[in-house]
């Protein structure tokens, strides 16, 4: 709810530098494809100098977008609205996957009955294939 309060109260507007370069970037991938993507030089960064794009972005978020426009969404979201949505989503799915890891090592099979029992055999080492972690005598 707070990742969409931007959102709702301005509209899907990007208000950053960084996004707003993270959707450009999308853009010029939606409309020119991956092999140009990767071999674009933006001159508009980094001024005077400009940037060679292709090799120093991570583009999973720009890949997810495009891939979500083309084949999830369509015409139904501009490319814009599914840049500012995106963080809102992934944070769903952050806070879901951090609860199924907090259920599992909750579990008493895996804890020792309680979370106290977690943070005691994480401290133990008891989760590591071998014993190096584990309090030896130096001589």
């Amino acid at each position: 709810v707070i990742r969409l309060q931007a959102i709702q109260e301005y509209g899907p507007v990007i208000h950053e530098f960084d996004p707003y370069f993270n959707w450009r970037a999308t853009q010029y991938l939606y409309e020119n494809g991956y092999k140009k993507f990767f071999t674009w030089f933006d001159h508009k960064v980094w001024y005077p100098l400009g940037r060679p794009v292709g090799t120093t972005i991570y583009p999973g978020m720009q890949f997810t977008a495009v891939f979500l426009k083309n084949y999830v969404f369509g015409e139904s979201m501009t490319l814009n609205d599914i840049c500012c949505y995106i963080p809102a989503w992934f944070g769903v799915m952050a806070t879901i996957l951090v609860g199924c890891i907090a259920y599992e090592t909750s579990l008493s099979v895996n804890s020792g009955g309680s979370l106290i029992g977690v943070a005691v055999d994480a401290l133990k080492g008891k989760y590591t294939k071998s014993n190096d972690m584990t309090s030896k005598s130096v001589t």
